[in-house]
């Protein structure tokens, strides 16, 4: 998930800019326009999840290789445990073969390495009272796919958010996800992890 959000709070910084009088006297109503969206601009950049693409794909990798013979996840960060990264791996090879690839050990094929760096659930109820990005979860993590011959395809930085203000969540996965605690954000994170880490084998 792109962060559209950021070009979002830019054009409403152009469109409501705060307008300062001689003496230091801001108009009443510009006050109140500018205090509103800044407010909105708030919500939505701290539901962002970010991806840093190190290196494209020279092209959609399935018409290269179309099969990954090893998906190796290294969970040594912090808040990692055995149960994520099942699922983080589970959710990787239903996402991978929807999207053409075939995952055989016993055939010659790419390596897709996941680096899981750090992991937090966050906290529900500072989520549910506080907002603005408290209590917030996340997931960091790297993951590259790698020929037999050890040449990197592609390579990626991940960042995924979970803050209770993605109204998109609910769409997809379930009502009232956003207002759920650690074990969905938990499920929301991963899918979200090995849905960015599965588009990296088309981006451009």
């Amino acid at each position: 998930m792109m962060c559209f959000q950021r070009a979002l709070l830019e054009t409403l910084a152009a469109r409501y800019p705060i307008v300062i009088h001689e003496g230091g006297i801001m108009r009443r109503n510009k006050y109140r326009e500018a205090i509103f969206f800044i407010f909105i601009a708030v919500v939505l950049v701290t539901g962002c999840s970010t991806k840093h693409i190190a290196q494209a794909p020279s092209g959609n990798l399935a018409s290269i290789s179309n099969n990954i013979s090893e998906i190796h996840i290294n969970g040594a960060g912090q808040g990692v445990d055995d149960r994520l990264l099942h699922d983080l791996e589970k959710y990787l090879k239903a996402k991978l073969i929807i999207a053409g690839f075939d995952i055989d050990d016993e055939k010659e094929g790419m390596t897709l390495a996941v680096d899981v760096k750090t992991f937090s659930p966050g906290n529900a109820a500072a989520r549910l009272i506080i907002g603005f990005g408290a209590g917030r979860g996340s997931l960091i993590y790297t993951a590259k796919y790698i020929s037999s011959d050890g040449k990197v395809f592609a390579e990626m930085e991940g960042q995924e958010r979970f803050t209770g203000l993605e109204v998109g969540f609910n769409n997809e996965y379930g009502g009232a996800t956003t207002l759920q605690g650690a074990d969905k954000a938990r499920n929301v994170l991963v899918q979200e992890a090995a849905k960015h880490i599965v588009e990296l084998t088309a981006s451009r």
